[in-house]
C-alpha cells in the first residue's frame, strides 16, 4: 500500500511568558493512500497540533523544533508561506472543527466556495459555479443552486458541515484533514457526515480523522494512532487494536466503552498533566496499573510486534 504522506520525528511546542512547552513529542506517523487514519486521544494530546503542523495552521505562540513532513517528496516544513498556499486546499483540505463558525457568515455558500476555486485554478466565474454545484452534489446536498445562493445561517449544522466538505473536495485534494468533523452536531448528523467521509475514501481519497472518539471511528478508520500527552503510544490497523489493544491506555479506553453491556464501565483514574507540567519517563505512568520504576525513568519509543502494531510500553520489550 503507497504511503502518501509520511511524518518522521515531529516535535513541536508552545513559547509561554519566555518558557517553552513541548506539545508534540517525536511524533511519527505515514498516511496510506486510500485509507483513513485516525488519531485519537484526550484533549491536550496534541493530536491536533502534529496534524495541523502539516499544512502549517498553528498558534502564533507555536513552534516546530525538530522533524520532518514528506509530500511528494519534499519535506513541507521547508517550504515558505506562498509555497504552502500552494498545497494547502488544493493538495491537502481542511474540515475544521465547528461547522457552526468555520463559514463567513457574510458572504453566501457561492461566494465561498467560488472563492476556493478561482483562488488555484484558472476557471472563469462561471465554471466555478459549476465545479461547486457538482460537489454540492456529491456530498448529498439536495437542490445544490438554490443552496449556493443562501448564506451561513439559513442552514442547519448538518448541512453546514456538508458545505464545508464540498468546498474541500472542489479542489480535488490528495488529502482530507478532518478535525473532530463532527462536533456540535446531534448523533444521527454525526453517523450521516461519517458516512460521508467513508464515501469519499472509496473514490480514493486519503482522510486524516481526528477525534477523541475511539467508539466512533472503529467502524470507519483503517488504521489508528494513540496519542497521550503529545506521543504516540501505539498504533495498528483497527482490527487488530481492537482484537489485542496493548497499550494500557489503549486498553483503558476501550473498557471505558459503552458497547459492552455485560461488563460495568470503567474510568481512567485520574486525569492528563498540564502542558506547563514536566514528567519523566512514561507520561502515562501516574495513571498505569501496570507501572514499575523503569516507567518513570524511561520514555518508551514505539515497537514493532508481530501483528504488525506499534507500541511505547515496557510490557512489550521496547
Amino acid at each position: 500500500m503507497e504511503t502518501l504522506l509520511k511524518i518522521n520525528n515531529l516535535n513541536l511546542g508552545f513559547e509561554i511568558e519566555d518558557n517553552f512547552y513541548p506539545a508534540v513529542k517525536d511524533f511519527s506517523f505515514e498516511l496510506k493512500k486510500g485509507t483513513i487514519h485516525a488519531i485519537i486521544g484526550e484533549s491536550g494530546s496534541g493530536k491536533t497540533m502534529s496534524v495541523m503542523s502539516i499544512i502549517k495552521l498553528l498558534p502564533k505562540n507555536a513552534k516546530i523544533t525538530s522533524g520532518e513532513i514528506l509530500f511528494d517528496g519534499i519535506n513541507l516544513l521547508n517550504l515558505k508561506e506562498s509555497e504552502i498556499n500552494k498545497i494547502r486546499g488544493k493538495k491537502i483540505a481542511l474540515v475544521p472543527q465547528d461547522p457552526m463558525t468555520s463559514l463567513n457568515p457574510l458572504y453566501t455558500i457561492q461566494d465561498q466556495m467560488t472563492e476556493a476555486i478561482l483562488a488555484h485554478y484558472d476557471y472563469t466565474k462561471e465554471e466555478a459555479v459549476e465545479i461547486a454545484i457538482k460537489n454540492l452534489k456529491n456530498v448529498g446536498i439536495y437542490d445544490p443552486e438554490k443552496k449556493l445562493k443562501v448564506y451561513p445561517y439559513e442552514l442547519s449544522g448538518g448541512l453546514r458541515q456538508r458545505v464545508i466538505i464540498a468546498i474541500a473536495l472542489s479542489l480535488n485534494p490528495d488529502i482530507i484533514i478532518a478535525d473532530e468533523p463532527t462536533t456540535a452536531l446531534d448523533v444521527t448528523i454525526q453517523a450521516q457526515i461519517l458516512d460521508l467521509l467513508s464515501d469519499i475514501k472509496k473514490q480514493g481519497k486519503s482522510i486524516i480523522l481526528i477525534s477523541h472518539d475511539l467508539g466512533v471511528v472503529n467502524k470507519y478508520a483503517d488504521f489508528i494512532s494513540i496519542m497521550y500527552m503529545g506521543r504516540a503510544v501505539e498504533e495498528a490497523d483497527v482490527k487488530t487494536l481492537f482484537k489485542n489493544p496493548k497499550h494500557p491506555y489503549t486498553k483503558a479506553l476501550i473498557e471505558a466503552l459503552p458497547y459492552n453491556k455485560e461488563k460495568r464501565l470503567k474510568n481512567i483514574k485520574g486525569a492528563p498533566s498540564p502542558i506547563t507540567e514536566f514528567i519523566s519517563g512514561c507520561e502515562f505512568h501516574k495513571r498505569c496499573d501496570f507501572k514499575e520504576q523503569i516507567c518513570e525513568d524511561k520514555i518508551f519509543k514505539l515497537c514493532q510486534q508481530q501483528d504488525g502494531s506499534k507500541v511505547a510500553c515496557r510490557l512489550y520489550n521496547c
